[in-house]
């Protein structure tokens, strides 16, 4: 693609989406496998204070999953395993295995070959590269306190600055206001098409509101540089992006 460029913060990329948007030199990528910081509402460089601020407001206390999701990014060792989980790759926590099962005993019923549902789950896992069978899994927690030490920031809330790379096509687009309207929106509809990973960017090459182009690993969904964000616009995109 012609006129295409990384933009956004190079020197230091965050990525919830596509490799091709990170340059090679010592970047940070985090390409929120199982959209933990997608369901919290957060950046992925989010600090323990962040986290337990967007946990609260979300009446997280009151959300086995949200709990869940707390538990395994306050253990520093889970978050750092999740935090490296390869693009494409899933990351074995209670909800992936149990999704595995689920798969394992669905083909054991179809199958007539012996096999048992726990010969299946164990070649579903080595097929995903995790050994022995193990989930990545924290211990529960009966409650998350601020121990004032760790992480402290100045703010609860992530910083204005647009955290992510992005790609611009023959564009200099650089509304990062509409650039996160577009990112979340595309999130929400493109999770119920069991998608969660994209990337976004602007583009200039035509008149349409949208392009998307899938020809890089994951779907790119660009936004005109002059168009507006809307639910009916966000929805054409997530179609022509799993279609």
């Amino acid at each position: 693609m012609g006129g295409l460029q990384l933009v956004g913060r190079p020197d230091h990329a965050i990525l919830s989406t596509s490799r091709v948007l990170v340059p090679l030199r010592s970047a940070t990528i985090c390409v929120d496998a199982n959209g933990y910081y997608r369901a919290l509402g957060v950046r992925p460089g989010a600090s323990r204070r962040e986290l337990m601020h967007a946990y609260r407001a979300q009446g997280g206390e009151n959300d086995a999953y949200l709990t869940y999701v707390m538990g395994q990014l306050l253990n520093a060792k889970t978050r750092a395993q999740y935090d490296a989980t390869p693009l494409g790759r899933p990351f074995p926590d209670r909800y992936v295995v149990a999704g595995w099962r689920r798969q394992a005993e669905h083909i054991a019923a179809r199958r007539d070959t012996g096999e048992t549902t726990e010969d299946i789950l164990e070649s579903l896992i080595r097929a995903a590269e995790e050994p022995n069978g193990q989930f990545l899994d924290s211990a529960p927690a009966e409650g998350f306190d601020d121990d004032g030490k760790r992480n402290r920031q100045s703010s609860a809330h992530s910083p204005a600055a647009w955290p992510y790379a992005y790609l611009l096509l023959d564009s200099t687009c650089d509304d990062m206001s509409r650039l996160a309207q577009w990112q979340e929106g595309l999130g929400r509809a493109l999770a119920d098409q069991g998608i969660h990973q994209f990337t976004v960017g602007f583009h200039g090459t035509s008149d349409l509101p949208f392009l998307v182009a899938k020809d890089v690993g994951t779907p790119v969904l660009f936004l005109h540089e002059n168009a507006s964000v809307t639910g009916e616009l966000i929805a054409a995109a997530a179609t022509a992006a799993v279609g």
